[in-house]
């Protein structure tokens, strides 16, 4: 598979790991010219319908005026602050959704700046500006009478069993998102290993405290992302002496488990 990538994202076999840490910052590209700021590529296949990853950075109390996504966004705030719009302020713990199509905006950082994971689901991150692009008749119609938008703090959440079909033991998860997107948070304690499995749909994992290791794939540690395209075997995962935490975003339905030895992956192994 080609990738136009960082050496330090790592793009084989439908899967692929970054290390925001190692990968140098650069502008966000902006055909029209007005002022942007720093982001990361952590993940960009080229491919039409697999996801984008950004790591992006704003600085204090710069301004990102009203625009517009081509495809539905999430931000996962790292760093920082923001406040966007009348939906108020962001800060670490929270995780951001917003359908393409919705204008939304002004983006204005705190004292301290703010940093976030962005991850457009479906193509490249495409930055449209609300004087200047109109949104097509489709996402309007699509966007419907709701929001088009909505958030969550992850303390707010409560923890649940994770409902496994086979009856083999899980872990406990926060449903952050059930409907588009779809996105949880979980947690593996240090003697739960989960066997090889495969998911209906692209998956992003974003490592947040811990360590886990899938398979041949070596260790992840916190701040890192790993994306498997859907309907791929792959696995076992197994966390570090501290355990490990991290979200798990769906791209596309729900986050169903599948073990690879009760359902064979439909894509064969990763």
């Amino acid at each position: 598979m080609q990738a136009n990538l960082s050496e330090h994202t790592l793009v084989r076999d439908n899967r692929a790991r970054a290390r925001p840490s190692e990968i140098d910052w650069e502008l966000f590209h902006d055909p029209h010219g007005r002022p942007t700021t720093p982001v990361r590529v952590l993940l960009d296949t080229g491919i039409e319908g697999d996801p984008r990853v950004l790591h992006a950075q704003i600085p204090d109390n710069f301004e990102v005026g009203l625009h517009w996504h081509p495809y539905d966004t999430v931000y996962i705030i790292t760093k920082g602050d923001m406040t966007i719009g009348d939906e108020g302020r962001y800060q670490v713990g929270d995780v951001r959704w917003v359908h393409a199509g919705h204008v939304y905006g002004p983006e204005v950082a705190g004292e301290q700046g703010v940093e976030f994971f962005l991850v457009s689901l479906g193509g490249a991150v495409g930055l449209n500006w609300e004087d200047l692009a109109a949104v097509p008749e489709a996402l309007t119609r699509r966007l419907g009478v709701g929001p088009g938008w909505g958030r969550i703090n992850l303390d707010d959440v409560p923890w649940q069993d994770f409902d496994d079909p086979a009856g083999r033991p899980t872990q406990p998860v926060q449903l952050l998102c059930n409907d588009d997107p779809y996105l949880l948070r979980t947690r593996f304690a240090p003697d739960y290993s989960a066997g090889e499995h495969w998911h209906d749909y692209d998956t992003l994992y974003f490592i947040t405290q811990g360590s886990m290791r899938f398979g041949d794939e070596g260790w992840f540690e916190p701040g890192d992302v790993r994306w498997v395209r859907g309907g791929y075997s792959y696995g076992p995962e197994e966390p570090g002496p501290e355990g490990v935490e991290f979200l798990l975003l769906s791209c596309g339905g729900p986050v169903a488990l599948h073990w690879s030895d009760l359902e064979p992956p439909p894509k064969g192994a990763v």
